[in-house]
């Protein structure tokens, strides 16, 4: 399936958008203890669609109806996921920073004006996801996309801190989707399927695919 239609109303919508300035402009309001985990990095249409249709990891959501991207920006993730994956009951964004929650509520609107439906499914929640309480109804996802383009003791130290999450309030069964750096507990997230490599605007990005036992 080539997807060309979903692509230009993807493009449509992020035309002639900085999410770089869009992202400084709403960091530089925060306190500091809310942004040491921070960095903007955005994940491209075609990133997605290499993602979902080269891994096989479309074969693994049978039965997943909640997809959610941990740190979502100006919502691209979720505009694609409403775009190449119509199967997915609801779409789930958090985002920390003001700016960026913002701009992804306008890119919804836009989502509307072409497709009302998919654009319904989604929801963006403004807060830090390491607060929310993700086995509670209203959240409870169970296909959770973490792309965060960065190394060291930072990105190091927020893994762990999600995997103790996910061990706590995701169901068994639920997909983990990480960017640059997999799951460190394979006893409790197994990897599912091969790696693989995605170019990004930063560089290239290897995709790990974990489920939760």
């Amino acid at each position: 399936m080539s997807f060309e239609k979903e692509k230009e109303v993807f493009d449509k919508i992020y035309q002639g958008i900085n999410g770089y300035s869009i992202s400084q402009r709403g960091r530089s309001t925060m306190d500091t203890t809310d942004t040491k985990f921070l960095i903007y990095g955005e994940v491209s249409f075609a990133e997605l669609l290499t993602i979902v249709e080269n891994s096989g990891i479309k074969n693994q959501f049978n039965g997943l109806t909640t997809f959610c991207d941990l740190g979502s920006g100006m919502g691209k993730s979720l505009i694609g996921a409403a775009l190449i994956c119509p199967y997915f009951k609801r779409i789930i964004g958090v985002e920390l920073v003001p700016t960026l929650y913002e701009s992804s509520l306008g890119s919804v609107q836009q989502l509307a004006q072409t497709n009302k439906k998919l654009a319904n499914k989604i929801k963006v929640i403004n807060g830090n996801f390491l607060k929310l309480n993700f086995s509670k109804p209203a959240l409870s996802p169970n296909v959770i996309f973490m792309h965060y383009p960065m190394h060291g003791t930072g990105v190091e130290e927020l893994y762990l801190q999600l995997e103790e999450k996910f061990r706590k309030e995701l169901k068994p069964g639920s997909i983990i989707i990480s960017a640059i750096r997999k799951l460190s507990s394979p006893e409790a997230f197994p990897e599912i399927l091969s790696p693989i490599c995605v170019q990004c605007k930063y560089g290239n990005a290897t995709i790990f695919f974990h489920k939760k036992v």
